[in-house]
């Protein structure tokens, strides 16, 4: 459909999390537009597809106000991937006979109710397909009852706790603000009259709690009304069974918060009764609401390491502040690739370096840095290759797969690999081996040289070797106009520390240490992985609450402005596999503070995965005009009570200050 103006950003960006259902246009319907069939070839040529979709679900005002025409009427082509798909899903589009296609794409939609999304395009919507439902033909009209979506470790009572407190978000993710606001939500068999506050993260809402909610169980009476759904997050009912639903609503007079503080009472009245139970009687342990009893362990010898460290950066003349070097350790024991970024001239490639010598490796024989080019295009610039023709196997200069295969022949000895300034080329392509490595357990880690069929005749080169936990993986990079940026890929599966610059103020007043031989600590593997806690049992639970919640907000902030886009459970882990190794010193100290850590790796993990353009970026950063910084969405959330529950996120409101002036200068965030 052409639009009289483009949408703006916020419009679109609301827009992308709407869900609509419609039938295909009937002839009829045409005869007051250019139009001239519901299916048609799209141009002379006759390669592409148009389908014209009649949208029955409400059209938000914001939308409906740019319309040329009242018509409802929306264009579909299978010249969106998505489309394409969907029909050869249902009847193998590619493989029909081309003067098939259309008719069998007319009979494929005919008098079918299609679930589908509008993607904005400059003055155009276009008709994305979900969902095609076979058995059901089309009412006249549909209303929308959407459902909530609830973290990992919340169940229904959470959720009706939430309708019934002050203040409380939840998030309707397929119904964002730019709808009226629902009457009613649908929860596991129960119905919820309601009425809603908005919050500026377009698809969460908060209960008023000036209204009563009252509510009624339903269960297959409700499911039997519903023609459409979308993973229980929006139901689609036609109009006529909505006033149904109206009237049984108005005959309930059942209150939620009578419900849930009589099931609060049961709760007390049972914990005091097994507060009174005689010793020896075992007792329910008792769930915590807002934190968790964490257990932090003093190793002697790593916080020795960190000690060692630190004077080892002095005597070299690396000017880094004691927290930016614990996070690296913590990075380096927990992750099997950790990406050192920044400026260009901070000595990264040297931090690197230091920590693998404090360790006790000798560079140039355990300890290898790999100067990558940007002529690396794929893995065999770094590992070398098997000639089929002579059977020998030339290995790359950079000498990567000898101490490779020495570190498989001696597991308890370390290993460390640098590969500098790594995304002078494009790092998925000459690093894709390794990236698949990277999610693996130690005993599945295995780097492949050649096929094993193939015949090898270098003795010592093997089809494959195996990457044990004796190597350690790190990457130092530059961002600037010569570099390549990274993928979601690949920052999903690493951790990219950002060292802070010191100013030349304090660099003058810092403690450089006397000039001479480094202190060396001989880290032996079964040493360096005790000092790693991996509670892969815990996984989230290792989280408060809180922090959880904050991660579950900023995922919906991300995931609304780009579907793609978000906090990723591998993300969640990784930043509680680092919450939980942060050492402690003998008085039970942590070297970071966890709220500091928190801040670090949302920086880390979550900040390097924002860029793009204008129209994405600064609904989320924010802005810089005149100097004066105009917060974004994630702004607004790390400051708020949420927020502030977690971290002060000091550095990271510095880091989205800076993305925002970034967006300013260049239009874009790299």
């Amino acid at each position: 459909m052409r639009l009289k103006h483009r949408l703006n950003s916020e419009v679109e960006r609301k827009l992308s999390d709407a869900v609509f259902v419609g039938r295909l246009v009937k002839e009829d319907e045409l005869s007051l537009t250019i139009m001239d069939e519901p299916v048609r070839y799209k141009d002379e040529f006759q390669d592409d597809i148009q389908f014209y979709i009649k949208c029955l679900s409400p059209i938000p005002d914001e939308v409906s106000a740019q319309f040329y025409y009242p018509n409802k009427i929306f264009t579909g082509s299978t010249q969106s991937k998505n489309n394409l798909k969907k029909f050869n899903d249902y009847i193998k589009y590619d493989r029909l006979p081309h003067f098939e296609k259309k008719d069998k794409v007319r009979e494929l939609l005919h008098n079918k109710l299609i679930v589908f999304t509008l993607t904005a395009r400059p003055e155009f919507l276009y008709v994305e397909i979900l969902k095609i439902e076979d058995d059901i033909v089309p009412a006249k009209e549909y209303g929308i009852i959407p459902g909530p979506e609830l973290r990992l470790d919340e169940n229904k009572e959470d959720f009706e706790k939430k309708l019934v407190d002050k203040g409380r978000p939840f998030t309707l993710r397929m119904y964002p603000h730019i709808f009226e606001q629902p009457e009613f939500l649908f929860y596991e068999g129960t119905i919820y009259s309601v009425y809603l506050n908005t919050s500026p993260n377009p698809t969460t809402y908060t209960q008023d709690v000036s209204f009563n909610v009252t509510y009624k169980e339903l269960n297959d009476k409700f499911y039997n009304m519903v023609d459409a759904t979308i993973d229980s997050h929006i139901y689609f009912i036609d109009i006529s069974k909505i006033m149904e639903l109206r009237d049984l609503m108005h005959e309930s007079d059942s209150s939620l918060s009578e419900k849930v503080v009589e099931a609060v009472l049961k709760l007390d009245e049972i914990a005091a009764t097994e507060l009174a139970e005689p010793i020896g009687i075992k007792k329910r342990p008792m769930s915590s609401s807002s934190s968790i009893k964490m257990t932090y362990k003093h190793n002697k010898e790593e916080i020795e390491f960190i000690k060692r460290l630190e004077e080892n950066a002095k005597i070299k003349g690396l000017f880094y502040k004691q927290l930016d070097l614990s996070s690296f350790h913590i990075s380096m024991k927990t992750n099997l690739l950790t990406i050192i970024g920044g400026m260009s001239g901070t000595g990264k490639s040297q931090l690197a370096q230091l920590y693998g010598e404090t360790m006790g490796l000798e560079f140039g024989k355990n300890l290898v840095m790999i100067p990558v080019s940007p002529s690396y295009h794929e893995p065999n610039d770094i590992l070398g290759y098997l000639n089929p023709t002579t059977g020998v196997y030339h290995e790359s200069e950079t000498g990567l797969v000898k101490l490779l295969l020495e570190a498989e022949q001696y597991p308890e000895r370390m290993y460390m690999v640098i590969f500098d300034e790594m995304n002078l080329s494009q790092v998925e392509h000459w690093f894709s081996p390794f990236i698949s490595l990277l999610e693996l357990d130690e005993d599945k880690r295995f780097l492949s040289l050649f096929n094993e069929n193939s015949h090898c005749i270098n003795g010592k080169y093997k089809p494959k070797i195996k990457i044990g936990n004796n190597v350690i993986f790190v990457g130092t990079v530059n961002f600037d106009e010569t570099t390549k940026s990274f993928s979601d890929r690949l920052l999903d599966r690493s951790n990219v520390i950002s060292p802070n610059k010191m100013s030349f103020a304090e660099s003058l007043a810092y403690d450089h240490g006397e000039k001479g031989k480094l202190e060396t600590l001989d880290v032996y593997t079964t040493i360096y992985r005790k000092w790693a806690t991996k509670d892969t049992q815990k996984g989230l639970k290792n989280l408060t609450v809180e922090e959880i919640h904050l991660l579950d907000e900023l995922h919906n902030l991300l995931s609304s402005s780009d579907i793609q886009k978000g906090v990723s459970f591998r993300v969640a882990l990784g930043i509680a596999d680092f919450l939980t190794n942060i050492p402690a010193t003998e008085t039970g100290t942590l070297v970071i503070d966890r709220r500091d850590a928190f801040d670090l790796q949302l920086k880390q993990r979550v900040l390097t995965k924002i860029n793009g353009i204008e129209s994405y970026i600064e609904p989320l950063v924010g802005s810089q005009i005149d100097g004066d910084y105009n917060e974004g969405s994630i702004t607004m959330l790390l400051k708020s009570e949420v927020g502030q529950k977690v971290s002060d996120f000091d550095q990271s409101i510095d880091t989205l200050k800076n993305k925002a002036k970034e967006l300013m200068i260049y239009g874009f965030v790299n």
